[in-house]
């Protein structure tokens, strides 16, 4: 008769596989949003850049106070983007360590439960063979007990 190896602990094992999939997957999302943020702020320095040397370009012109006017307000827009943005990448980059953090929290339990698997199938493997064993025994003496009648 042959015996199937069942874990006991196998729904939570299950259970923790899929709650270390739903992390990964927060993170990846969560460095998403990082990327777009730093691509946001990439732009705004684009922007300032252009601007600057729009500034250059037109030093020896008289521009209108208008111009100039907008200029600047433009570029106050520009500077406090890009220091919302910092912020929200600082903000980011800390969500993002707590997410990696609890992916390798759930990575842990899952590790934990595995091990605890492999050695209950080590065990298990282990009284099969003491069966085995002991049904050997039984068909040799049962053949041994035939043979002296």
């Amino acid at each position: 008769m042959i015996m199937v190896f069942k874990f006991r602990l196998q729904k939570v094992l299950e259970y923790r596989e899929k709650q270390k999939k739903l992390a990964q997957e927060a993170l990846v999302l969560s460095r998403l949003e990082l990327r777009e943020i730093e691509d946001e702020l990439a732009r705004l320095e684009q922007e300032e850049d252009k601007l600057f040397q729009f500034e250059r370009d037109n030093q020896g012109l008289a521009l209108e106070p208008l111009t100039l006017f907008s200029i600047e307000n433009y570029r106050h827009y520009l500077q406090e983007n890009y220091q919302n943005g910092l912020q929200a990448r600082a903000e980011q980059e800390k969500k993002v360590e707590k997410k990696r953090f609890a992916v390798v929290e759930r990575w842990k339990d899952c590790q934990i439960l595995e091990k605890l698997k492999e050695n209950a199938h080590d065990d298990f493997r282990q009284e099969e063979k003491v069966r085995e064993q002991y049904l050997n025994d039984e068909i040799s003496l049962y053949g041994y007990l035939r043979k002296e009648k």
